[in-house]
């Protein structure tokens, strides 16, 4: 793997089109909890999803079908990153709400739509089937056509196997907004259960059309196309393929989780380098952006911002996130280690030299501190205050070789 760790081997076997190899090389991971383990999981679906792709173009419905459904397992139905670590980061979902909740709600908010539905879910779910049809045909009989009450009307009726019934006001539903992923889903899903193969392709080509991330819409269209083929119709399929795109408001909800708890950047940034992760820094230092935008007063948040940054090779900007997060709080030692370095990478020695020792007056008195100290005043001229910090270096640690070797150099 040329030196590379598995990961990287992986991703990178993923981001060049090797999607077989990049699956049989992640595959040791992905049953890891870690962040490694999760960006396994992830890369390995986004391979079986591009192989599914590859798969339906060929006209190969039943094995684009497998890879749609192996991809949906490894990361749900979404192929995209930021939903998906958003999903991987969410610690909770919102509780259902009773019966007589959703009924004071429908009756404080009479001409909301979806307050209709949400009483109408939970007489359903109650037992009270009948109550929830009646519910949301008054909503229809009093509101108007709404697609969104089409659509849930459309469901009850199908899930007590009134296709017919069910595929009317699914129909309507689209009819009211044909730009209804979800719609020409449920559509596709009842032309199929009356075997109205051709229709259900047509509903499931729309449905992936809309929303051609979705890896469930995906999956649905190959069984379609599978089954319209199996019946002698001349079967012909697309698949767009658009750039991946993070919805602000995916970023937005991200920025809350790490500001609130920053433990899973700072795991993410744990990861060996390597430049296939591009796309997952990429992501992360737009949330980091976020994040300050909102909470500016947050060291740990510029801290780890910076890092992020420079990850990306963006040092300039990581300069200036690591120096807000010291001016924020002067005794963060991380952020001071991490200063000297970017100072150091931009020539300023000095400056480096000074926040290290700042560091070590709060806390950093560590080996690999001191061994760095130590080069900075080697590089410097200074050999007394190089042997000095060598010799703290090997007190904290006796057995750190570079310390050891550099002290035996001065010593010569």
């Amino acid at each position: 793997m040329n030196g590379l760790t598995p990961f990287a081997a992986g991703v990178r076997a993923c981001r060049v089109g090797r999607y077989a190899e990049a699956i049989e090389i992640l595959s040791d991971l992905t049953g890891r909890k870690d962040l490694p383990g999760r960006l396994a999981r992830y890369y390995t679906g986004i391979s079986h999803r591009a192989m599914g792709i590859e798969h339906m173009r060929e006209g190969r419905f039943a094995a684009a079908g497998q890879d749609f459904r192996q991809a949906a397992v490894m990361i749900g139905k979404r192929a995209d990153l930021a939903e998906y670590l958003l999903v991987v980061y969410a610690r909770t979902g919102e509780h259902e709400r009773c019966v007589g909740e959703a009924e004071v709600l429908a009756q404080a908010r009479a001409d909301d739509p979806t307050t209709r539905v949400r009483l109408a879910q939970a007489q359903w779910r109650s037992g009270r089937r009948p109550l929830a049809i009646m519910t949301l045909t008054a909503a229809l009989r009093e509101l108007g056509d709404h697609a969104q009450l089409h659509l849930n009307l459309g469901l009850l009726y199908a899930a007590d196997e009134g296709y017919e019934l069910a595929r009317n006001h699914l129909e309507r539903a689209v009819e009211c907004d044909c730009t209804s992923a979800k719609g020409y889903y449920y559509l596709g899903l009842c032309e199929a259960a009356e075997g109205r193969f051709d229709e259900a392709l047509k509903a499931h080509q729309r449905a992936c059309c809309l929303a051609p991330r979705d890896l469930m819409y995906a999956y649905q269209l190959s069984v379609a196309a599978a089954a319209a083929a199996e019946t002698g119709s001349e079967v012909t399929v697309t698949f767009p393929e658009h750039a991946p795109q993070q919805s602000s408001s995916q970023i937005r909800q991200l920025a809350e989780y790490v500001a609130a708890e920053p433990d899973f950047v700072k795991a993410s940034l744990a990861l060996p380098p390597c430049e296939e992760e591009e796309e997952f820094f990429g992501v992360l230092a737009s949330v980091l952006r976020t994040a300050v935008a909102c909470h500016g007063d947050y060291a740990d948040l510029h801290h780890l911002a910076g890092k992020a940054l420079a990850r990306l090779g963006e040092y300039y900007p990581a300069r200036a996130h690591a120096r807000r997060a010291v001016e924020i709080n002067p005794r963060y030692a991380e952020a001071l280690l991490h200063l000297a370095e970017l100072e150091a990478q931009a020539g300023d020695e000095d400056a480096a030299v000074r926040h290290l020792d700042r560091a070590v007056d709060c806390g950093a008195d560590w080996p690999d501190v001191h061994a760095r100290l130590g080069d900075l005043a080697r590089q410097a001229g200074d050999p007394d205050g190089a042997r000095s910090h060598y010799r703290r270096a090997l007190e904290l640690n006796s057995n750190y070789d570079h310390a050891a070797s550099r002290l035996a150099s001065l010593a010569a």
